[in-house]
């Protein structure tokens, strides 16, 4: 990639302003997301399934504790009825996890390709830490995957603090710890080749085999797939320096005021 095409994409504030205009703008082709997010959501399912039958579980004295719900619930009790604990434990079905992926989607307006992204780096972090997926730790996983794919993907980007006004279940500055705690536990690898990228796509359009006009993206062609592997790579490394930066600076992250499951 030459330095024309790396100033490209790297050289402005790609983020988006205010929590006041919650929107992000793309300059690829915008479908009917709606099937896209279906199979990424059939697809987590079929793997919580499998972890919860296996009854693989997770310490709360791991680092993949932090994404678990349950870590927030016992850390302020008082904050949740009976109902609320009820449905953040229950295990969802595909359409929860469908509900909650096109809720974040219709408030950020992330891009189709985001979705695509975000499933390579939840199989990242299975593949680099053995996490099991749970009731009450999918939603911050997703979170945390999508919020990254729009930074690796999309022209505009919604800021973290966005992100805490869309899911106030946690505040920013938790937002910015789990980013922080995945980008560690990946060893900051947002790369996304081509190739893999090719593969994800063929893997869910083989879900659409009966009639592939509902699958709602194409393939990349050769300056797009240039590009996703040169501003994945660029943001894995920026987003390593500020942590090896901020590392002194930062606070410990108190608990959030208050909990709300949209």
């Amino acid at each position: 990639m030459d330095n024309s095409e790396e100033n490209s994409w790297r050289g402005e504030d790609r983020r988006a302003s205010t929590t006041s205009s919650v929107y992000a703008t793309s300059t690829i082709y915008q479908p009917n997301v709606s099937t896209m997010i279906q199979s990424v959501a059939t697809i987590i399912h079929s793997q919580m399934i499998e972890d919860v039958n296996l009854g693989r579980e997770i310490q709360s004295s791991s680092d993949l504790f932090y994404f678990s719900e349950e870590k927030y619930i016992r850390e302020n009790p008082d904050a949740f009825d009976e109902a609320r604990l009820a449905l953040l434990r229950k295990m969802p079905t595909v359409d929860d996890i469908y509900e909650f992926m096109r809720a974040l989607y219709d408030c950020a307006q992330f891009s189709p390709e985001c979705c695509i992204i975000c499933l390579v780096y939840i199989n990242r972090l299975i593949a680099f830490t053995g996490l099991p997926l749970h009731p009450t730790n999918w939603r911050p996983i997703i979170l945390c995957s999508l919020l990254i794919a729009q930074k690796v993907w999309d022209d505009r980007y919604l800021s973290n603090a966005d992100f805490a006004y869309i899911y106030p279940f946690f505040n920013t500055e938790e937002i910015n710890t789990l980013e922080k705690r995945f980008l560690e536990l990946i060893n900051y690898s947002v790369t996304v080749k081509a190739a893999l990228y090719a593969k994800y796509y063929f893997e869910l359009r083989g879900l659409f085999a009966d009639n592939l006009a509902d699958f709602p993206i194409r393939p990349l062609d050769n300056t797009k797939a240039r590009e996703i592997e040169g501003r994945s790579e660029w943001i894995g490394k920026v987003e390593k320096e500020k942590s090896i930066s901020q590392t002194s600076k930062d606070p410990k992250p108190g608990p959030s005021s208050y909990y709300v499951i949209n």
